[in-house]
């Protein structure tokens, strides 16, 4: 039993940092915690937060925490003290930006068709593992939303009994681009447009920076009640337009957007809004799908004549494009043939799936390698 709401975001740096100024100007927000690794800067954004949000006349009360999610011990029993009502997972072991910050040829030697995000996987496993370890440990009943590839990170939890609740961002960073581009396209109010999407991280990336993308997907866009997707004309047409139309700025300077995304599934699920929205990795779910958002989680709400089956099969095969060939029943991220075989000759990683035990492990040894690749071509990360 809790005395008070919380809502407890774990990692405040690049990503998570604009989650909490976001979170601290809603008024009447509850008690928001922060926790990071960094001691100096997480007390130092936790000030940020409160000391800006009061030039709006808003005086949320936040309270920081020193946090290791490696110790899982102490993070349960840290866990346990707060009992927090959500938690936003906003850690990881490298951002997923940090590649672009190579030179467009050089990125391009490692981010390609069945060798996207998938061979990183081990960076976003890492520390989900622990955390999810510590909360199960704590024996809290919290909803935790995890921002690290829920993709492929989510259903590999859940495998183990580990699954956090939901993910952000991702399938849902597309959705606007494609009601902004058929908002201009048809001449209708943004607002006006609704969407249907079934897909995955690799459609996210790859549509609103490139507008091309073969992996498989569902996509039906609406004005009001009336199906307009054939109005749109051809699709790959459509999504060459993405870009064009809503390209936004790219890396860690669009971590505005994600973030945006992120406190819309935060506060959905702490308001009982029932929101319909998009989400990555619901329910253990590979890939992203339409949601609804409440104090029950996050529900799938499928596309009417689309099944379960039909639509995580649309998952299945497009996360190869990205990288990952299976997640196996123990929760073993196995990376495509292409994936393996580039970042051996690239990187000379040997790992052709990421384990839940050995994810910190593996996470170590690609951050060593990939930080002498990024020196050897001129890049200090």
């Amino acid at each position: 039993m809790r005395e008070r709401e919380k809502i407890m975001l774990i990692g405040v740096g690049e990503l998570g940092g604009i989650v909490l100024e976001y979170m601290c100007r809603i008024p009447n927000i509850c008690e928001i915690v922060t926790a990071d690794i960094n001691a100096d800067w997480g007390f130092r954004k936790t000030n940020s937060a409160i000391l800006g949000a009061s030039y709006a006349g808003l005086y949320p009360d936040i309270k920081f925490h020193h946090i290791d999610l490696l110790n899982i011990e102490k993070t349960a029993e840290l866990l346990k003290k707060i009992n927090p009502t959500i938690i936003y997972n906003g850690t990881t072991m490298q951002s997923w930006w940090v590649v672009n910050e190579l030179p467009s040829e050089i990125n391009a030697k490692l981010y390609k068709d069945k060798c996207g995000l998938g061979p990183w996987v081990a960076m976003h496993l890492a520390l989900n593992v622990k955390l999810m370890k510590a909360v199960k440990q704590s024996g809290i009943d919290a909803y935790v939303l995890n921002s690290s590839f829920p993709d492929a990170t989510n259903p590999s939890l859940a495998r183990v009994g580990l699954a956090p609740t939901v993910g952000i961002g991702n399938v849902d960073m597309v959705i606007p681009y494609f009601k902004k581009a058929a908002s201009e396209i048809l001449n209708v109010p943004m607002s006006s447009i609704s969407v249907e999407f079934i897909g995955h991280h690799y459609h996210a990336y790859n549509w609103v920076r490139y507008g091309i993308g073969n992996a498989p997907y569902y996509l039906r866009i609406y004005v009001g009640q009336e199906n307009v997707t054939e109005k749109l004309g051809d699709i790959e047409k459509f999504v060459s337009e993405l870009p064009k139309r809503a390209m936004r700025p790219a890396g860690r300077h669009g971590q505005f957007v994600v973030a945006a995304a992120a406190l819309k599934n935060i506060m959905a699920i702490y308001n009982d809004t029932k929101e319909i929205t998009h989400a990555p990795g619901p329910q253990g779910l590979e890939g992203g799908y339409p949601v609804r958002l409440s104090r029950k989680g996050a529900e799938v709400l499928l596309p009417k004549g689309i099944t379960i089956e039909q639509a995580r099969e649309i998952n299945l095969k497009a996360q190869k494009y990205d990288g990952v060939e299976e997640i196996k029943d123990n929760g073993d991220i196995v990376l495509t043939d292409e994936a393996y075989t580039n970042f051996k000759e690239v990187l000379n990683i040997d790992c052709k799936a990421v384990t839940i035990n050995d994810s910190y492990k593996q996470a170590m040894e690609l951050r060593k390698k990939f930080y002498e690749f990024a020196r050897k071509h001129g890049v200090n990360i």
